[in-house]
């Protein structure tokens, strides 16, 4: 009973150092916020290739996976090796085919889309003048309110005026850019393939180093929760994939036969925006909106039937094609989502962005287990409690 007591003693004394500890990190941490954020952006920026070769892997291996199972099986039962890399180079083909595809077709429509937009920038900022002016005259203001808005409105005008002039300096960094570019997407490329082949090697390594680090419940719980997490990002990235095609298919579609200006540059905005759920639709569809409305002039209405036609496209999405998709695998509350958004956009960027909400609903999914655990562990003890106080009859 007393090694049972200095047992319960020394676990106490061990979590109450490390809930210490923790909190002096953490206020360490607040305290040297912005220097601890850019060593993490230098760490970041070093193993980015790495870090994207992994998601590049984990991305082809849904299609990779699907070969195997279908195409090589037969393959794969007397040389497994082969199977491996063919179906690696078909799910390659695949990928880098359909990213080759869509920019052979769309983006000379999306480069020739932005030089118009470009050239005719002047015209549609006097053509925003005219239309403010005209807005706030029929209003009637006061001399006070009219200067305040042209106060702000040339504010507006000088930041827009500025981001262009500031673009052209930048355009021979951005060609040594392109290099580095080109250097980090082969260094993705290697690590990916690398990956894809030794995927069985480095799960059973991950699996082993779980076993060995943690005790035998807590490593069934952490592989558990592993599995569940891999499940929830597959569904997800094929979902958002799927349904972001979906989107910008449907929007060129309905742009083509409304005869809208721009739908090869509009659609494409569109489909990339629908990467980052909630926000993403708004913030694609309002700007869009605003270059047919300034290039459509004779009808203003046009822009009203653009908006009103995404919403009916993401709504037959939202309803019909992506929960058929995902299914359950995402089952996190909606104000969950957009807190995930907010907070992942803002630590981590687009990449933030893109895994927020996958990495919410893992999160989500241990601490909702935790909690009902929890209830069921006092539940069951109070019942036990209950019945040592009932005297037999």
């Amino acid at each position: 009973m007393k090694r049972l007591l200095k047992g319960e003693k020394r676990n106490i004394a061990i979590a109450a150092a490390i809930i210490i500890f923790a909190a002096i990190l953490f206020y360490e941490l607040l305290e040297h916020f912005t220097p601890v954020r850019n060593v993490i952006g230098v760490f970041l920026k070093v193993v980015a290739p790495i870090l994207y070769g992994l998601c590049f892997a984990f991305v082809v291996n849904l299609p990779m996976s699907f070969f195997e199972r279908t195409l090589f099986k037969k393959l794969k039962s007397r040389r497994p090796l082969l199977a491996r890399g063919l179906s690696i180079l078909l799910a390659f083909a695949l990928v880098l085919g359909f990213v080759a595809l869509v920019f052979a077709l769309v983006m000379p429509k999306v480069v020739e889309s932005v030089i118009i937009v470009v050239s005719n920038f002047d015209e549609y900022l006097r053509i925003i003048t005219e239309f403010v002016n005209d807005k706030v005259e029929s209003l009637n203001l006061t001399p006070e309110a009219y200067e305040f808005l042209e106060k702000i409105y040339t504010r507006i005008m000088e930041k827009i005026n500025a981001f262009a002039l500031d673009t052209v300096p930048k355009l021979p960094k951005m060609a040594i850019n392109t290099v580095a570019l080109l250097y980090s997407i082969l260094v993705t490329l290697v690590i990916s393939v690398h990956t894809l082949i030794k995927k069985e090697k480095i799960k059973d390594l991950a699996h082993r180093t779980v076993t060995a680090v943690f005790p035998e419940d807590k490593a069934k719980l952490v592989l558990h929760y592993s599995n569940y997490a891999d499940v929830t990002f597959k569904k997800y990235i094929t979902g958002q994939l799927t349904s972001c095609i979906i989107i910008g298919v449907l929007c060129y579609i309905g742009m083509r036969v409304f005869k809208m200006p721009y739908p090869e540059l509009i659609s494409v905005f569109i489909c990339v925006a629908a990467l980052i759920p909630i926000i993403g639709p708004w913030a694609s569809t309002v700007p869009s909106a605003l270059v047919i409305l300034m290039t459509r002039q004779d009808d203003p209405w046009l822009a009203l039937w653009f908006v009103l036609m995404v919403i009916a496209i993401q709504a037959l999405d939202d309803y019909l094609v992506y929960p058929r998709i995902v299914g359950d695998a995402i089952g996190i509350p909606g104000m969950l989502v957009l807190a995930a958004i907010i907070i992942g956009g803002g630590l981590f960027g687009i990449g933030g962005l893109l895994v927020a909400v996958p990495t919410a609903a893992v999160i989500y999914r241990i601490f909702r287990d935790w909690v009902n655990k929890r209830n069921e562990e006092k539940a069951d003890l109070a019942k036990e409690e209950k019945e040592a106080f009932v005297q037999p009859e």
